[in-house]
């Protein structure tokens, strides 16, 4: 089981670095909207408005199963599903002090369970997935 405590944590400047640029996020990538940080809340068991305040990005993808719009909500179905992390793992590194990068992960569509595979990274506050 992963434990937030154990993860590593990198620099700010390192994980900047690492990070999308702000054109790169408008052009490359989709933005949850509150309805989707919402979503995200109930599946984490969060007070509304607990994610509130900050921005999450995922690659932009259509599901190749329903056409719908992957989000940020899709990335923590998936850590929760297929990837077995506890609900604290995840809200720990959304609103946690870490700044941490991995490797991009498959995303299942939480609509109909298509895997998308990214390509390159995903973002929020703290958190990247990043291959260059």
């Amino acid at each position: 089981m992963f434990d937030y405590n154990q993860v590593t944590s990198l620099t700010a400047a390192e994980f900047e670095k690492l990070s999308p640029s702000t054109s790169e996020l408008k052009a490359e990538f989709t933005k949850s909207d509150s309805e989707d940080i919402s979503k995200m809340e109930r599946l984490l068991d969060l007070k509304e408005g607990a994610l509130a305040g900050d921005e999450y990005y995922l690659e932009r993808a259509e599901c190749k199963g329903c056409g719908r719009v992957l989000t940020m909500y899709d990335f923590v179905f998936t850590g929760i599903v297929d990837a077995d992390h506890p609900k604290s793992l995840i809200v720990h590194t959304f609103i946690g002090n870490k700044y941490v990068v991995n490797e991009p992960r498959p995303v299942r569509c939480s609509n109909c369970a298509t895997v998308f595979r990214p390509k390159r990274r995903y973002r929020m506050e703290s958190y990247t997935c990043w291959s260059g």
